[in-house]
């Protein structure tokens, strides 16, 4: 019995966080092992070399541990962002110029299995930066910077080469394309990265009708402070659109989108999760004097009963502030990090309706938002990362400063 099958009917999972002596849960009372104190941020996973990476945001670093235990090794291999675990200085020195090695508020993380590395949105120098981890050593050099004209430059801006405040980045299934929340920017970039270099220009803009643009809006082309994301084996792109409460699914796979012949809501299963690439490529029309990515339109909502709406709301059908967002595709799962209810929503791809949350964890009914304390539930959950080797789901929380482990089993 898998996941799927475990919740024929709609389940309220407020799991405990597993025991502390099983070095699986790490809070204000028990923080992740060789660190005095831990904030909370976006996570990513390396399953091949058995290393979880924590975004530390407020202290400006990323924490690399050890996971081939179950739990976080007894200290970090190594920290990125800062020189040694007890430094939690803006940009490694106090200082407010950047550099090619210190961090300013971390707020996206993605591993790079083909380079052994992590892209990093580090959100107020307004740049993402890309570390080798091959080797982890403490304070190590980036190695490229993307949205920035080098390492010292921390200015925000518009266009192909700039960023404001990024935030979630994802890959595509190759590898071969690097996507960016640019959050203040109220869009997602999408660069080409086969051939890296720093400086990198977009060829990509979604949320925005073009790379000057950055109003926010509410509709299936427009993003509100998008903020986690994620992408699966066929190229969606899933957008934790946050300001507008929602979470968008947008079909990247073609290299030249123009607008889709309609607007409609996907509601079926099969559509919303399960679509393959020959049935997407209709939807557009390919432009046919330049490679771009342009004026993209999301073809599924998730957490709003249309494209127009952006109220905040709890239940099986709402959201607030979504943040981050995880996917079990074996199983035809999304996790959905709801933080301004407080709480993780999961969609079953399987369902009849997999628009509507299957799963709540961390509030004890559909309609409860308050924050918990940490024996209850959840407070402000950030980052979402899915072992599903392991059937885990790893949750990092800054309301109650913690990071810990939810089974995922038949239970």
């Amino acid at each position: 019995m898998n996941v799927t099958r475990r919740l024929l009917d709609f389940v309220f999972l407020t799991l405990a966080w597993l025991a502390q002596g099983s070095g699986l849960a790490f809070g204000p009372g028990h923080l992740p092992p060789g660190v005095e104190t831990f904030s909370g941020g976006p996570i990513a996973l390396d399953l091949v070399h058995d290393r979880i990476f924590l975004c530390d945001s407020a202290n400006h670093r990323v924490l690399v541990y050890d996971i081939s235990s179950g739990g976080l090794g007894s200290a970090p291999l190594a920290v990125i962002g800062q020189p040694d675990t007890r430094s939690t200085a803006l940009n490694g020195t106090g200082e407010v110029t950047p550099n090619n090695r210190g961090l300013a508020f971390p707020d996206g993380i993605a591993y790079d299995a083909g380079r052994d590395g992590v892209w990093v949105g580090d959100f107020l120098n307004n740049r993402v930066l890309f570390f080798d981890t091959r080797r982890l050593t403490n304070y190590p050099r980036a190695e490229y910077v993307i949205g920035q004209k080098g390492f010292r430059v921390a200015d925000a801006g518009a266009g192909r080469h700039n960023l404001s405040g990024p935030s979630g980045v994802a890959l595509s299934a190759d590898g071969k394309r690097l996507f960016v929340s640019d959050t203040l920017n109220h869009r997602v970039l999408v660069f080409e990265i086969e051939l890296l270099s720093s400086g990198l220009a977009a060829f990509g803009v979604i949320g925005q009708r073009d790379f000057s643009a950055r109003e926010p809006g509410t509709s299936a082309q427009s993003l509100s402070a998008p903020a986690g994301l994620a992408v699966d084996a066929n190229d969606q792109l899933y957008v934790a659109d946050s300001e507008n409460n929602r979470v968008l699914l947008f079909n990247t796979l073609p290299l030249r989108l123009r607008h889709p012949s309609s607007s409609t809501i996907v509601r079926d299963a099969d559509e919303a999760l399960r679509l393959t690439n020959a049935a997407l490529q209709s939807r557009f029309t390919p432009e046919a004097d330049r490679g771009e990515l342009v004026s993209v339109s999301a073809y599924a909502v998730f957490g709003q009963p249309d494209f127009e709406s952006a109220e905040s709301a709890s239940g099986t059908g709402g959201l607030c502030c979504p943040t981050a967002i995880a996917l079990d595709e074996v199983n035809q799962w999304m996790f959905v990090a709801d933080a301004g209810n407080n709480r993780i929503v999961a969609y079953d791809g399987n369902a009849g309706d997999p628009m509507r949350a299957r799963a709540i964890i961390g509030q004890p009914d559909p309609d409860a938002c308050s924050p918990q304390p940490a024996d209850k539930g959840l407070h402000d959950p950030v980052g979402l990362a899915i072992d599903i080797v392991e059937s885990k789901l790893w949750v990092s929380e800054s309301g109650n400063q913690r990071l810990g482990v939810y089974r995922l089993n038949d239970n």
